[in-house]
């Protein structure tokens, strides 16, 4: 942010309020649909945002960048989700599908894999084990086999998942390590880093409602979206919340998505249990992520660091009652890490 300058971006200015941002960025602020400014962003294929850095030295870059974090883009296919950087996903899927999971950054061993277990009844948790398994394949990636155990990454877990065929041969305590994994994630935020296919990272709450967009648009009936990725007028939804006419999830903003994600992970929750017809199985992965608090504000307000110390409190209650047998230094050095961030900014306020 200390990069940017007025001259740079307009009107904007870092710290503001998410709302303004919207309106700066977007070209019909009041649509789930709307394209980013023409005026700021001058977006042509292959000018995606994939290997940019943290801090991007050409000024489109730059908004983009912003966009890009504050969840303003989409995931249209050969555009803001790049089929030449995940050829892979879009060997199998739809381009409409592919281009959710392209732009979450998950591998389709580990969608395939959340299906194949524990079906599609309750989706949206399901999407959340798909991105848990991400993250914890992306670990197991990253570090080497001895230093493992030291940093609280268990392999073994993912190896069961990855060979498992029945719900039956995963433990309860794999599914438990994996809703802590994906609390970790929810609580982080690394600005800049790149996924599995090259492309920069969204938040962890905007990827998982990419994937669970992706399981919705699987189902049977859905016709929201047109071939190419864009929204079907006569079909597609316009507000998310309104569950039962789906939106087009990859010509829709990533917050519109997350919007549709959050009001649907709230109704399957809720689903009645005569509703649903392997309920144990559906149990068993409910039981482990449901209170899970997938949340995000987008661009934080000054109340943010009141909130965030709020999470302190309660993530040092949890170090002190956790298990031995699972705590690490990792897990205490991040709880230092954002605590000193806490520190600093309360000492510019």
């Amino acid at each position: 942010m200390a990069m940017l300058s007025r001259a740079d971006l307009g009107s904007v200015w870092p710290f503001q309020h998410d709302s303004v941002w919207v309106e700066e960025y977007l070209d019909s602020p009041g649509s789930i649909y709307s394209d980013l400014h023409v005026g700021m962003f001058m977006w042509q294929r292959g000018d995606g945002p994939r290997g940019e850095a943290v801090f991007p030295e050409k000024t489109s870059q730059k908004a983009r960048a912003i966009a890009w974090d504050l969840g303003l883009t989409k995931a249209l296919p050969g555009w803001q989700a790049l089929t030449d950087a995940s050829a892979s996903v879009y060997t199998y899927y739809a381009p409409y599908l592919g281009a959710n999971l392209s732009k979450a950054g998950v591998l389709p061993t580990y969608y395939e894999k959340a299906y194949e277990l524990y079906g599609n009844e309750v989706y949206a948790i399901t999407a959340e084990l798909a991105v848990a398994l991400q993250i914890l394949h992306e670990w197991v990636e990253a570090v080497p086999p001895q230093d493992r155990i030291e940093q609280g990454i268990y392999a073994d877990v993912l190896t069961r998942f990855e060979s498992a065929t029945s719900m039956d041969q995963i433990l309860e305590a794999d599914l438990t390590y994996l809703a802590d994994i994906l609390r970790g994630e929810l609580s982080l935020w690394r600005g800049g880093g790149l996924n599995t296919f090259g492309i920069r990272e969204i938040p962890t709450p905007l990827r998982i409602a990419r994937v669970a967009a992706a399981f919705a648009t699987s189902q049977g009936g859905f016709r929201a979206c047109k071939a190419d990725g864009s929204h079907d007028p006569q079909y597609a939804g316009a507000i998310p919340e309104q569950t039962q006419t789906p939106i087009c999830p990859t010509d829709a903003t990533d917050r519109a998505v997350y919007r549709w994600y959050r009001a649907l992970r709230e109704k399957q929750l809720h689903r009645p249990a005569s509703e649903i017809d392997d309920m144990a199985r559906a149990a068993r992965l409910v039981d482990a992520f449901a209170d899970i608090k997938p949340a995000w504000a987008g661009a934080f307000s000054g109340k943010a660091l009141d909130w965030s110390n709020h999470a302190e409190i309660i993530e040092a209650q949890v170090a002190v009652a956790g298990d031995p047998a699972r705590d690490t230094e990792l897990d205490f050095y991040r709880l230092v890490e954002r605590a000193n961030l806490i520190i600093c900014r309360s000492s510019t306020r």
